[in-house]
């Protein structure tokens, strides 16, 4: 199940792209200043664990790195817009609003990463299983690492 993406489905994706969630809990502990860590971490993982982008070039890159970077940042602007971004209640972290932090931050990754690979694959892929896999990926992933990172650190703190 959590098995990256491979040179003959690059559509499949993953039932739990763990990632996403990484990427939603530095914004929220350090802000938009660990950008270029989010950058790098994404572009070494991507290469380097899954060959994310398989050949594709400078698109492939693009799909994975920058939109899997930037992906949390507009989900919070855009939360910050409609003023739904208050994510700590004093020192509790607000889970509800992460949540739906995650929930928005996977479809703006799902779309866009969509709308890149369209263009950019030899064989366009299935928009049922690519929505389904990379959406169902990123809520997954997202809501396991922020429940378990948040779990850990506690456990920690009152220890």
């Amino acid at each position: 199940m959590v098995e990256g993406l491979a040179n003959d489905s690059f559509a499949s994706g993953n039932l739990l792209f763990l990632p996403i969630g990484a990427s939603i809990f530095s914004y929220l502990l350090f802000g938009f200043g660990v950008l270029p860590g989010i950058a790098i971490a994404n572009t070494l993982f991507g290469y380097f664990f899954w060959d994310s982008w398989s050949g594709l070039g400078f698109p492939g890159f693009t799909g994975h790195v920058v939109v899997g970077s930037l992906a949390p940042i507009v989900a919070m602007l855009m939360m910050r817009l409609f003023n739904l971004s208050k994510f700590f209640d004093g020192q509790k972290l607000n889970f509800h609003h992460v949540v739906f932090l995650i929930i928005l931050t996977a479809f703006i990754n799902t779309l866009s990463k969509f709308f890149i690979y369209m263009s950019v694959l030899p064989i366009a892929p299935d928009p049922a299983i690519f929505f389904s896999t990379y959406l169902i990926g990123d809520m997954l992933g997202g809501l396991v690492f922020v429940y378990v990172v948040s779990r850990i650190s506690t456990f920690l703190i009152k220890q």
